[in-house]
């Protein structure tokens, strides 16, 4: 996005936050002036916040509506009802994420004041006039939000910022034995799902996906390997429990115990993703709870980290779809500038990093995927060592969640959630899960590893 435009939805999310919270108005204050927002409604109601604000030190909140009353008295019909109409659309919104609109109006003020700045400057240079043309210069510079410019003033605070950052986790992998250590997957965090070659990967960040969609989260699924009707498919298999073919079929349901010890077997006759008002049913029951997918496919070795960049500014400025969460499905099929060997590595690695930067940028949860080494394929236990391309991305990733299987565990419909690095919090521990493939479904039961194995099967 152009940082010197604003989008609609952010100026949104901005009323929203200056109604609601008195944190917000704080730190927005006395560096975002109402004059920066682009129509007259939206800059009134943030110049109501703030005179509210300077007066009671707090957002008005449910007092908002006598003030709106008192601003509206001398509007005509037919203004007042445009301010009502705004107002609505804002009070029908979610809570938007503050440190996202934060971020995001800071570089607008930026953008805006160095413009403005710019030309005062060549006036003052051409003019001779060099000390007000360096303080000028010297007072932009230090034009933001406190917050996004300082950083913690750690002295001088009323409680540590990261209280409150419950409110960061996302979603649960869905896997009790995990989530009771890791306690969910986060904003900012960047999560690699490593694993074999047509290991299940994909079909592991489906479930992570549905595990998000059922919290009422946006996800943007990004593929370049598997075509965008595919990846439909898996959605409609794994939300309905649906067989992937066109016939119905009798599939057979496995459960176990919390041991993992086979206690039940039984065979169904399923319904499958051809009958049409079952997946629109389905896709209904989920939309409910308020969450939103799109699915974008960009043919292999195409996109690049710039496209990555620009499709989300689109999605932000035109569609207004902001995502909580990103899945890139996968960083080495993109398309990487520089050659090849060492060379190729580095931009690998530095495709990492520009995910990372993303979650920071965005304050959004980016998962991504990594295949292992070929020496590693069927192995029991994965290793940090097993990454393939460059170990480096060990380091700039927040999280790995591996996932294995070996040849006895793919004959029992079983594989292993192992979390091998994780930079805020617990790591190598894992559990056992069983799949259900045909339907879709990665993790009917959980229990825990039996032993400590890392030999290859043969």
């Amino acid at each position: 996005m152009d940082n010197s435009v604003i989008s609609q939805r952010i100026q949104d999310m901005f009323v929203y936050l200056a109604i609601t919270s008195t944190k917000f108005l704080q730190l927005s204050r006395s560096t975002v002036k109402p004059e920066y927002f682009s129509s007259q409604v939206t800059e009134d109601v943030i110049a109501l916040c703030y005179i509210y604000f300077d007066q009671f030190k707090e957002a008005p909140g449910n007092h908002f509506h006598d003030e709106l009353v008192r601003l509206l008295d001398i509007k005509d019909l037919r203004e007042k009802e445009r301010y009502y109409n705004y107002l609505t659309k804002i009070q029908e919104m979610t809570a938007p994420n503050q440190d996202y609109v934060i971020k995001r109006i800071n570089n607008f003020i930026k953008a805006r004041e160095f413009e403005i700045a710019a030309v005062k400057f060549v006036e003052l240079t051409e003019k001779g006039e060099f000390t007000e043309a360096k303080e000028l210069m010297q007072k932009i510079l230090k034009i933001g939000i406190e917050q996004e410019e300082i950083g913690i003033n750690y002295f001088d605070m009323d409680s540590p910022t990261y209280y409150g950052m419950e409110d960061y986790v996302l979603m649960p992998t869905g896997y009790h034995l995990i989530d009771e250590k890791i306690e969910g997957l986060r904003r900012g965090q960047l999560v690699c799902v490593m694993g074999g070659y047509k290991g299940c990967k994909s079909w592991f960040c489906h479930h992570l996906v549905k595990q998000a969609l059922i919290r009422g989260r946006k996800v943007l699924h990004i593929s370049h390997e598997n075509s965008s009707q595919e990846t439909e498919k898996r959605y409609d298999m794994m939300m309905g429990g649906l067989y992937g073919q066109t016939n119905d079929k009798e599939v057979q349901f496995v459960e176990r115990d919390e041991t993992g010890v086979i206690t039940k077997v039984d065979y169904k006759v399923v319904d499958n993703v051809y009958d049409v008002d079952k997946v629109l049913d389905n896709r209904r029951k989920i939309a409910k709870l308020g969450g939103e997918l799109i699915i974008k496919k960009y043919p292999m070795h195409t996109c690049t980290m710039g496209e990555i960049d620009r499709y989300l500014d689109y999605l932000e400025t035109y569609e207004g779809f902001i995502p909580d969460i990103v899945l890139n499905d996968y960083v080495e099929i993109m398309k990487m500038p520089g050659g090849s060997g060492e060379a190729s590595r580095d931009r690998i690695n530095e495709a990492y990093m520009d995910h990372k930067r993303i979650a920071d940028e965005r304050n959004i949860l980016v998962i991504t995927i990594s295949q292992v080494v070929r020496s590693a394929l069927r192995k029991a236990r994965l290793t940090q060592r097993d990454f393939a391309e460059d170990i480096r991305k060990l380091g700039n990733v927040d999280l790995v969640l591996a996932v294995a299987q070996t040849e006895v565990q793919a004959a029992e419909d079983i594989m292993q959630l192992y979390v091998l690095g994780n930079r805020s919090g617990p790591q190598d521990f894992g559990c056992c899960f069983s799949t259900n493939l045909n339907i879709g479904q990665m993790g009917t039961n959980c229990w825990p590893l039996k032993v400590e194995v890392d030999e290859e099967v043969e």
